[in-house]
C-alpha cells in the first residue's frame, strides 16, 4: 500500500486534469447522473426499517444485531427505486448482476470460513507442531494470501492462453462455486479423522489452496462483469452491490460459526458437508443458467 502511495503520488503529473470537476479541467460531459426521487429515498428508508426491525428481533445482541440489516434492507430499498428508471436493455444487464449477486453471497459465506470455523479446526483440531516447534494456528492465515501471490499470475496467463476460447463471466463464478464446494468436501473428510486426534495441518493446506482458485475464478471476475454490464450512470452504485455481496457473504459466515461448536467429529462432518452441499448446488444451478446469462448480456458475457 506504501508503495502504491509512493507511486501515485510521483505519478500524478501524469494524470493531468483527470478526476477534477468537468469545468476545472476543461472537458464538457453532460451528466448522468440517476435521479434520485422522493419514492426512491421512501423505499430506501422503509428498507432500512424493515431490516433493522428484523436483524433486532432475530439477532442475538440487541441494538447492535440491527445494523447490518438496516444498512442492507435501505440499500436494498435505493436500488429498488433507483432501477425503476432503467430502459429494457439496461434492466436485462442489471438483473445479471442481480443474479451474480446472489451466488456471490454464497460463494463469501463458505470462503469467509477462513476466518471462523476453519480457524477453529487449526486451533483444536490440527497439528501445530513442526519438529517440536509450536506455532499458532493463527498463522494459518497466511497460507490463503501465499497462495493468491503464488497462483494469481498463474490463472491469469492462462485466461490469456485461452484468449475467446476461455469460459464466460458466468462460467467462471460456476468454476469458482465448484472449487469453493470442492474444498468443503476436503474439510468434512478431514473432520471424520479427527476423533483419532489432531490431523496434519497438510488438510487446511489443501482446502486453501482449493479456496484461492475459487477466488481468482471468481472475485476478480466479479468486478470486471459489474463494471462492463452496469448502466454508465451506475457503475459506482453497482460496483457497492458487488461489495455489498462480500459484506453479507462474510456477515453469514460469522452467523454460522455457531454450527462448530464442540469438537464432534460427526457435528463438525454434518456442517462442513452442509457448506459443501450448497456450494455444489449452487454451482450446477448458476451453470444451468449460464445459457440465459449469456442471452440477457451478449456482449458482455
Amino acid at each position: 500500500m506504501t508503495l502504491g502511495l509512493i507511486q501515485y503520488v510521483l505519478g500524478a503529473k501524469r494524470l493531468s486534469g483527470i478526476g477534477k470537476k468537468p469545468a476545472e479541467s476543461g472537458v464538457q460531459v453532460q451528466s448522468s447522473e440517476t435521479k434520485v426521487d422522493y419514492l426512491t429515498m421512501i423505499l430506501a428508508v422503509t428498507g432500512g426499517a424493515v431490516g433493522a426491525a428484523l436483524g433486532f428481533v432475530f439477532g442475538d445482541a440487541g441494538v447492535l444485531s440491527a445494523l447490518f440489516p438496516c444498512v442492507v434492507g435501505f440499500f436494498f430499498g435505493y436500488l429498488l427505486g433507483t432501477t425503476r428508471q432503467l430502459n429494457g436493455e439496461e434492466l436485462k444487464r442489471v438483473l445479471v448482476i442481480f443474479i451474480l449477486f446472489v451466488f456471490s453471497i454464497l460463494f463469501w459465506m463458505t470462503y469467509e470460513q477462513a476466518g471462523s470455523s476453519l480457524t477453529l479446526f487449526a486451533d483444536r483440531l490440527t497439528r501445530t507442531t513442526l519438529l517440536g516447534w509450536q506455532y499458532p494456528s493463527s498463522w494459518f492465515q497466511s497460507v490463503p494470501a501465499i497462495f493468491v501471490i503464488i497462483l494469481a499470475p498463474i490463472i491469469g496467463a492462462i485466461w490469456q492462453k485461452l484468449g475467446a476460447r476461455q469460459p464466460s463471466s458466468p462460467g467462471k463464478f460456476t468454476i469458482g462455486l465448484f472449487f469453493a464446494g470442492i474444498a468443503f468436501v476436503v474439510i468434512a473428510f478431514a473432520s471424520t479423522l479427527t476423533g483419532a486426534g489432531r490431523v496434519s495441518p497438510m488438510w487446511l493446506v489443501i482446502v486453501y489452496f482449493l479456496q484461492t482458485i475459487g477466488e481468482l475464478c471468481l472475485s476478480p471476475v466479479g468486478l470486471s462483469t459489474v463494471t462492463k454490464l452496469s448502466p454508465a450512470r451506475m457503475v459506482g452504485l453497482m460496483l457497492g452491490v458487488w461489495f455489498l455481496s462480500i459484506s453479507i457473504g462474510s456477515y453469514v459466515a460469522g452467523l454460522t460459526t455457531r454450527l462448530f461448536e464442540g469438537n464432534d467429529p460427526a457435528v463438525l462432518t454434518r456442517a462442513f458437508g452442509m457448506f459443501a452441499g450448497i456450494t455444489l448446488v449452487a454451482a450446477a444451478i448458476l451453470a444451468v443458467l449460464t445459457p440465459l446469462i449469456k442471452r440477457l448480456t451478449p456482449k458482455a458475457a
